[in-house]
């Protein structure tokens, strides 16, 4: 009787299962390739919106900056504004130092100055402003005072000095009968008056000494204005007078 033998079963058929290694590999590499997208677009993401909040940082501070550079209302003060504030910048913008005469004073405000020209040689008085004389005048111009000086000898007294003052007078004027001591830049001075009736004017005049020089001051103005008026207008200045340092 003859043997009959089984074909042996071939691997991988019908009854025998494959190894689910291959399917196992493509499903982690279709995770992976999931978690690779994910996490693309989170990184992209993040950069987006940190690149808007820079832009918008950057944005907003450039406005502030402008517009604090260009409002008036900031800018410190300069040191100009601040010096004209108190009374001594006032008093210093109408300070008049003369050169040829050495003195200073300090004039109210409004007043002009005319500097003399050259040195007061005559010793004489000629009109109420004279070039060689300093000529200051109020903004309406009544009154004008009038400053000069001319060198003098060491041992003439103020008695002297004033009594050559009333030499040469014009016609129709008259100088009051006595004058009264006073002080200039803290020496002895006197002071008296002149009236010019024909002219409508009046004068306070004012003579000193200094330095080896003979000082005089004359404050003119319309008699309608009054020797009162005048006084204090010419006190005011003087009180601030001062001469030279020698």
């Amino acid at each position: 009787m003859a043997t009959r033998h089984r074909a042996a079963p071939e691997i991988g058929r019908r009854g025998t299962r494959l190894s689910p290694a291959p399917h196992g590999r493509r499903h982690d590499s279709s995770k992976a390739s999931g978690r690779s997208r994910s996490y693309l677009r989170l990184t992209l993401g993040l950069a987006l919106w940190l690149a808007l909040v820079l832009v918008t940082g950057c944005g907003s501070a450039s406005p502030a900056t402008s517009s604090t550079g260009s409002n008036p209302a900031t800018a410190a003060p300069s040191a100009d504004e601040s010096g004209q504030a108190g009374p001594s910048g006032a008093a210093s913008s109408n300070t008049f130092a003369s050169q040829l005469y050495g003195y200073e004073l300090v004039l109210p405000p409004g007043w002009q100055v005319h500097p003399a020209a050259s040195q007061w040689l005559s010793r004489a008085l000629e009109g109420r402003c004279p070039d060689d004389w300093d000529c200051f005048s109020s903004p309406s111009g009544e009154p004008t005072l009038a400053a000069a000086a001319t060198s003098v000898a060491p041992d003439l007294t103020l008695d002297q000095w004033r009594s050559r003052m009333h030499v040469g007078l014009p016609g129709g004027c008259f100088d009051s009968a006595e004058a009264t001591a006073t002080t200039l830049g803290g020496e002895p001075a006197q002071t008296w008056t002149t009236t010019c009736e024909g002219e409508g004017l009046h004068a306070t005049k004012l003579v000193a000494l200094h330095a080896g020089r003979g000082y005089i001051l004359l404050l003119a103005s319309p008699i309608s204005i009054g020797l009162e008026a005048d006084r204090a207008t010419l006190n005011s200045i003087l009180a601030a007078f001062r001469f030279a340092s020698s």
